[in-house]
């Protein structure tokens, strides 16, 4: 790899997967290079809905700041929400975390983003486009061409592309994908509505399709049309002012005014999702695995959970705390919830087919929902709250906590200080939640890179035993009591290739 700028990995695409990816790697010294084709953050309307889990995680890198209503873990809100454009589901998460549901501009989350990982040491070239990407036992290489056209070589350990769905990173590698032709099709743009009687806000069915209208009475509305007669022949065709008008009035059966449309765009649901997140020094994460149909922000939402769950586990490799095998795990947790992602939006494009032959689909899943065991099981899959991540040991013991996320608590250490759980995981690594009476004795008993531990005076609930080890992305990796120190270490080497090792087995009292 001689002859090219070196970094330990290259991030391609500096959207607010990448730039999260690359704020983990900078939080450890990681040389982290961004290659973002764009000359600066673009301000087209994307998502702006973030669900609970999203919330809590970029909260617990200092991306957000949410407000504390309560102390109270077992507190929830409730919210409504739709599915399918009906308003079937009510999402939930605990109050102690902040709100179930977060209205953000995306251009304005990949801001603060970007800022701070570049605060953190990585580095951000734009009007860089990727066009190449090559791999063997060394390293990568990155052929990029520049502002000027000029082409220049980068090399890394490790690649990571967050560069959407026409991931440059996706078609270098050897990922198995599995695709979804589209079946309808939909066009999104801003326009003023000067007659707001003409169309009714918020998701409106109708015999021929669906409108979806964010009223602005101010300003431009965001205003989104979906037919179902099948899909548009060129999805990279521009859309015209004139076309989004009129399938605005195809789908509400009577002419709308609208005002200079613009920002508009095209999409379908259109599905495609890669069964394996990493070919050898490849890895994807955000659109780039999953693409789908854009329906309640799940992929955005989604996209910040696995740049979390990827960032922090190359950080160990690359700093020496973990072996190789940590990598497998982060497929091993996120490909099965890319596969749902994609599974439940196919429902949802099947279900706002206006159809008569999908009558009945639409008849069982609203009564299903009625069930509160089925509605809650949906709901939180739809906003991230039913992730957990246990690990397994077969027949070995396992505590009820066991992969479950942390709440929000606040902290009281031996030193005096108050910190949550959320400001103590900013620098992205280990904690080792020990109460007061047993941190010494944790302390003396093991050595655990990539972690650091927290003597605990006050704040841990009652049910929450000595000692909890909490991973980077929020998660506990293991809990349980001062007497078993020693399988916690080989259970964090086992499950994490972490290089943890047993000090002085005497000092644990057993």
């Amino acid at each position: 790899m001689t002859g090219a700028d070196h970094n330990d990995v290259i991030v391609i695409g500096g959207g607010p997967v990448g730039m999260l990816v690359a704020n983990e790697l900078a939080l450890h010294g990681i040389s982290a290079l961004v290659l973002e084709q764009r000359g600066e953050v673009s301000e087209y309307p994307k998502a702006g809905t973030y669900h609970a889990r999203a919330i809590a995680t970029l909260a617990r890198r200092g991306m957000i700041t949410v407000p504390r209503v309560t102390t109270d873990h077992r507190q929830e809100t409730v919210e409504p929400f739709q599915f399918a454009g009906y308003p079937w589901l009510s999402v939930r998460g605990r109050t102690i975390d902040g709100p179930v549901m977060l209205g953000i501009a995306q251009a304005d989350l990949e801001r603060a983003i970007a800022r701070r990982a570049e605060a953190s040491g990585a580095r951000v070239l734009r009007r860089h486009k990727a066009i190449s990407v090559e791999q063997d036992d060394e390293g990568v290489r990155v052929v990029a061409a520049g502002p000027d056209g000029v082409e220049q070589s980068f090399a890394a350990g490790y690649v990571v592309g967050a560069d959407g769905g026409r991931s440059t990173v996706r078609r270098s590698g050897a990922f198995a994908v599995r695709e979804y032709a589209p079946t309808m099709r939909a066009i999104l743009g801003l326009a003023h509505v000067p007659h707001p009687e003409q169309l009714r806000p918020g998701w409106t069915p109708t015999p021929r399709g669906w409108t979806l209208l964010n009223l602005n009475r101010y300003g431009d509305s965001r205003l989104i049309v979906f037919e179902f007669d099948g899909p548009i022949t060129d999805r990279a065709e521009p859309v015209t002012p004139e076309e989004f008008t009129a399938a605005v009035d195809r789908a509400a059966g009577s002419h709308v005014d609208l005002v200079e449309p613009h920002y508009l765009n095209r999409f379908s649901d259109y599905s495609r999702v890669v069964d394996n997140y990493r070919h050898g020094r490849l890895l994807l994460a955000g659109d780039a695995a999953h693409i789908h149909y854009p329906l309640g922000g799940q992929g955005l939402n989604t996209g910040i959970n696995d740049a979390v769950n990827l960032g922090w586990k190359l950080a160990a490799v690359l700093t020496g705390a973990a072996d190789e095998r940590l990598l497998d795990t982060y497929g091993a947790e996120r490909e099965a919830i890319g596969k749902w992602l994609i599974d439940n939006t196919r429902l949802q494009s099947t279900l706002m087919n206006p159809d008569p032959a999908n009558e009945p689909l639409r008849n069982m899943v609203e009564k299903w929902l009625r069930e509160p065991a089925a509605h809650d099981w949906l709901a939180d899959q739809i906003n991230g709250t039913s992730v957990r991540h246990p690990v397994h040991d077969g027949d070995a013991r396992a505590h009820p906590l066991d992969g479950e996320f942390v709440p929000d608590f606040e902290l009281g250490a031996i030193d005096g200080a108050t910190l949550s759980v959320a400001e103590l995981l900013q620098r992205g690594e280990f904690l080792v939640l020990a109460r007061a009476s047993v941190a010494q004795t944790v302390d003396e008993a093991v050595e655990l890179p990539f972690s650091r531990i927290v003597a605990v005076s006050s704040g841990l609930p009652e049910e929450y035993p000595d000692v909890v080890l909490v991973r980077p992305d929020g998660y506990v990796a293991w809990a349980g009591g001062p007497d078993a120190i020693i399988e916690m270490t080989e259970s964090v080497r086992r499950h994490f290739g972490l290089r943890a090792k047993v000090r002085t087995p005497a000092a644990i009292d057993v």
